[in-house]
């Protein structure tokens, strides 16, 4: 690759971020502009509650006025039952008769009366100061928050600024980009017009190694395949591959024979000692296969909770079997297996 076609490569490169660069403050300012929406919408609400609030604390004002108001003539008739007792209480000491005990009961009624009117209005007072500065407060925090809110309204108006000129810029700059990449590749295209002609060579050359290659990797195939070949065509290996082959030619036709049908699973897994878990696929017909390298010995599969034990033939160690699995129900099925090798011949 030449310094023109690597220098147009750059180019669109650079075109490219621009571009998403640009995309991205875009939605940068989307997303800053919803904020400010937000905000803005925020801050009458806030004004109104202000209102509202400022209308209850002048309602507590004139409460807490007349409470206080109540109370003080409160202590004033406290006072003046008070005086009215000692002087009754005086009276009857010094001369005592059922007047002046009948006036004595009166006096003491009347001041207890008046101690607990000053009592009842204490409280009351009490209870309004600490409505009262509770709205007090709330007054002040909502303060406070309506004035973060304005700064951050006027934060949020600056960046929104800042934001659509650095669009405006980069805007400017893609256009830039994008007439320099344009020339570039005209350049580039002349430059590989002219390649062309070396290029159709360097191809036909290469295409005659490959096929060079390709003929020694197929004649190093067959080879490899011969040697692997078993060389022991026992009755018990042609009786092995016989089953598997019966095996398969079942299955197919039992395919053949239902099609369309759905699984009856939607995830079936091969469980077993001595293997990892591998997932079955699904063939058709409620038949499944799945293909593993197993151990040999003695060993439990499982599949949808249904347990095999099988024993695997010590020379079968280390190599791939196939297993299909055949559905009769959701809850019970047919596991056969087979060496993968028997059918690759």
């Amino acid at each position: 690759m030449n310094a023109t076609a690597i220098a147009a490569i750059l180019l669109s490169l650079c075109v490219f971020c621009s571009v998403s660069y640009a995309q991205s403050i875009e939605q940068e300012i989307k997303a800053t502009q919803q904020s400010i929406k937000q905000t803005q919408r925020r801050i009458p609400q806030m004004d109104a509650l202000a209102e509202e609030l400022e209308l209850e604390i002048q309602g507590f004002s004139r409460k807490l006025d007349s409470a206080e108001q109540d109370l003080a003539k409160s202590n004033r008739d406290a006072a003046t039952t008070q005086s009215a007792l000692q002087t009754t209480k005086s009276a009857h000491q010094a001369q005592a008769s059922q007047d002046t005990d009948r006036a004595l009961r009166k006096a003491e009624h009347a001041y207890a009366m008046a101690e607990r009117g000053v009592k009842n209005r204490s409280k009351r007072v009490e209870r309004i100061q600490g409505k009262y500065q509770e709205l007090l407060l709330s007054k002040e925090r909502l303060a406070q928050q309506r004035k973060s809110l304005s700064t951050q309204l006027n934060t949020q108006n600056s960046k929104l600024k800042q934001l659509q000129k650095s669009l405006v810029e980069q805007q400017k700059q893609v256009q830039l980009v994008a007439l320099e990449d344009q020339r570039a590749k005209e350049l580039a295209e002349q430059n590989r017009a002219q390649q062309l002609a070396a290029q159709r060579l360097e191809s036909e050359r290469r295409e005659a190694e490959l096929k060079q290659a390709t003929i020694v990797q197929t004649m190093a195939k067959q080879a490899a395949a011969q040697k692997s070949e078993p060389n022991d065509l026992s009755a018990e290996y042609q009786a092995a591959r016989s089953k598997a082959e019966s095996l398969m030619v079942s299955v197919t036709q039992d395919i053949e024979s239902k099609p369309g049908r759905k699984p009856l699973y939607k995830r079936l897994t091969l469980k077993g000692q001595k293997l990892i878990t591998v997932p079955f696929e699904f063939m058709g017909a409620n038949y499944y296969r799945a293909e593993t390298r197993i151990s040999s010995g003695d060993q439990f599969f499982e599949v949808s909770k249904n347990r095999f034990k099988r024993n695997l033939p010590e020379a079968d160690d280390g190599q791939v079997y196939v297993f299909i699995y055949q559905a009769k129900s959701a809850s019970r099925g047919i596991l056969n297996y087979y060496k993968k090798s028997l059918l690759e011949k």
